[in-house]
């Protein structure tokens, strides 16, 4: 419009319009040239608002158009009989279950991440002997714990029995020199009471003799048994060590590779990867039913499409979006109650700018009335404005 508004300037001497104005300096005074320009302004800022208007005006004509199409669709489905409406009820019905199954899934909360999905997806195959593998390695993991839990107590025995042998041993030693002073202490009693006081002490030696030789030999017996027992002890801990030295490198190995397996497959245990494994494999299975569904409803929303376009209505496609209101009377009521209310707002919105259109157009031939001077002017006027506008409107 702004180019429209250059019509009158001063620097336009390419078109005919601006020809038309030079002939006119020739014509008229210079207040009938002021005067003819406060017109032709008049007459543009009119043109302008028809222009608008009428753009408006043709916009609504056409959506109103389309919603009494609409409106023609939804009274010619709910007037159909019942013998032609069952095939489509039928169909919609399937949709809706079928949309529903779909909504379901598509909703559903899932259990193991995208990223973990793609993995085992990736490596479906091998996964149930993974899982397998695992398992049994962590089953001779725990088993390898034990065992060193085992070897360590009867090492832990056996250098305990060492060290209470090896104070036995030196108690016994103690004991062996107490012996040994208390008898020579008591000979020497012995001989002074049968030096000095001539007693006889016959009985003395044979009881004296007999307590060193019994006590000497139970020290002996016993001490030779520890010193055996300390051995003994001493090579079975040894090989209790050797044992759980083995058994060491064997739990290092295999935690290695149960850790490994964990850190390969994101996961804490064999457990956890079945677990995945399982969920892997509902949601495999939900994805196939998801697939199969929307076969399905790609089959019904054409079969439906068919059923529709049968009765050649406005926009048969539309139906397929919304097919609840087939089999729902108060949707389609609801539906319908919307679109009169469009087209009532419509209709108010074409009335208004169609009186826009005859109120401007009354203006610009009251403008021709008052001047009837400037008509072929005013006319030439409208003239450039309807050539200018035609790609606009």
């Amino acid at each position: 419009m702004r180019f429209l508004k250059r019509l009158f300037s001063k620097k336009r001497n390419r078109d005919r319009e601006a020809e038309a104005f030079e002939a006119t300096d020739e014509l008229f005074s210079e207040e009938q040239e002021t005067d003819l320009h406060k017109i032709g302004h008049y007459v543009l800022d009119h043109c302008e608002q028809i222009i608008e208007s009428a753009r408006e005006l043709g916009e609504e004509k056409k959506e109103y158009e389309i919603v009494t199409s609409y409106l023609k669709d939804i009274e010619f489905l709910a007037d159909l009989p019942e013998e032609q409406k069952a095939p489509i009820r039928e169909v919609t019905e399937n949709i809706l279950k079928l949309n529903m199954e779909r909504d379901q899934y598509l909703n559903m909360s899932k259990k193991i991440s995208d990223s973990q999905y793609v993995m085992l997806e990736q490596m479906e195959e091998e996964i149930p002997d993974v899982v397998r593998r695992m398992r049994e390695n962590e089953t001779y993991q725990a088993t390898i714990k034990h065992d060193m839990a085992c070897l360590e107590g009867e090492k832990m025995q056996w250098t305990l029995l060492r060290s209470e042998l090896m104070h036995e041993k030196y108690i016994l030693r103690i004991a062996s020199y107490i012996v040994f002073s208390a008898f020579f202490l008591l000979m020497i009693l012995l001989f002074v009471l049968q030096a000095g006081f001539s007693i006889d002490i016959t009985w003395g030696w044979i009881v004296l003799a007999a307590l060193a030789t019994g006590g000497g030999f139970f020290i002996f017996v016993r001490y030779q048994n520890d010193v055996l027992g300390i051995s003994r002890a001493e090579l079975n801990a040894n090989h209790a060590i050797s044992l759980l030295n083995k058994t060491k490198i064997k739990y290092v190995n295999i935690t290695n590779a149960v850790d490994y397996a964990c850190e390969k497959y994101h996961v804490k245990n064999a457990r956890d990867l079945e677990y995945q494994w399982e969920q892997y494999v509902e949601e495999t299975k939900r994805k196939e039913r998801y697939m199969r569904t929307n076969d399905d409803l790609n089959y019904y929303n054409g079969k439906l499409l068919r059923l529709l376009e049968e009765y050649r209505l406005y926009d048969a496609k539309a139906w397929v979006d919304q097919p609840l209101a087939l089999v729902n009377p108060g949707e389609m009521s609801e539906m319908k109650h919307n679109l009169l209310v469009r087209r009532q707002k419509l209709r108010a919105r074409i009335q208004y700018n169609a009186k826009v259109v005859e109120t401007e157009r009354a203006q610009i031939d009251r403008l021709m009335a008052l001047h009837p001077e400037y008509e072929d002017e005013i006319r030439g006027i409208i003239r450039s404005v309807d050539k200018l506008s035609v790609g606009e409107i």
